[in-house]
């Protein structure tokens, strides 16, 4: 099985402007998903799919020294990642270069990962013989405490069987995707267009105590945070 590890970054960024060359406890935020990329197997290739020469740059100073680069047409806010995905295996499949049946995706506004855990997520999918798995956290906050607002009213988004007198008595599994990893074969990618979907992917339940998804400044000062505590470990 030859797996993809799919890195999407591209140079435009709204919240956080020049987000992915963002320094956080030392280096650029691309650098802890192309550096994890690197440690995972020698058959998970790291590929960075970026419309911008300055992270292409710095792409090839970490040794990913192919020649790709994403057209702008798919590298707007509204563009699909799956697209950019096709777009680069069309582009591999022109090059006559390593053929792809897994697409392991990666994507560098989650730079907190287990290594050994994307390891085993990659076995499990391997021996399982899987199409579609994605990596999940235990929600922080219990359904049983959210509230869904509808103008003048709201509502729990789900209610106990009997009356519950603290957290403990809190009954459910509860996920939320965390963005760590999404793994799917280009089969099933080809299928659904997507890499998740509802009754066909299996679900890899991560360890991590806190999962972040940096969109804005202040997630990057909690991932900065966490990151260096790591690296003091």
């Amino acid at each position: 099985m030859n797996i993809l590890a799919f890195i999407p970054a591209r140079g435009g960024s709204k919240g956080i402007p020049g987000k992915n060359l963002y320094q956080i406890a030392g280096n650029p935020l691309l650098f802890y998903t192309i550096d994890l990329a690197k440690k995972i197997d020698k058959n998970v290739i790291p590929f960075l799919s970026t419309d911008d020469n300055e992270i292409k740059a710095y792409g090839r100073s970490l040794g990913l020294i192919d020649d790709y680069l994403r057209p702008k047409e798919l590298a707007s806010d509204s563009s699909a990642t799956i697209d950019a995905v096709m777009h680069a295996l069309e582009w591999f499949q022109k090059s006559g270069e390593v053929e792809f049946d897994t697409i392991l995706l990666l994507q560098p506004t989650s730079p907190i990962r287990i290594l050994t855990e994307v390891q085993n997520a990659i076995h499990r999918f391997k021996e399982s013989k899987m199409e579609s798995l994605v990596s999940v956290t235990l929600m922080r906050e219990h359904p049983f405490e959210c509230i869904k607002s509808v103008e003048d009213s709201w509502s729990f988004l789900e209610k106990p069987n009997k009356k519950v007198t603290g957290r403990q008595g809190y009954t459910g599994n509860y996920y939320f995707l965390d963005g760590s990893f999404y793994l799917a074969t280009v089969e099933f990618l080809k299928n659904n267009k997507a890499f998740v979907v509802e009754g066909k992917t299996h679900l890899f339940e991560s360890k991590l105590r806190y999962s972040i998804d940096i969109d804005e400044l202040e997630d990057m000062e909690i991932a900065e945070c966490i990151l260096e505590r790591k690296l003091k470990i």
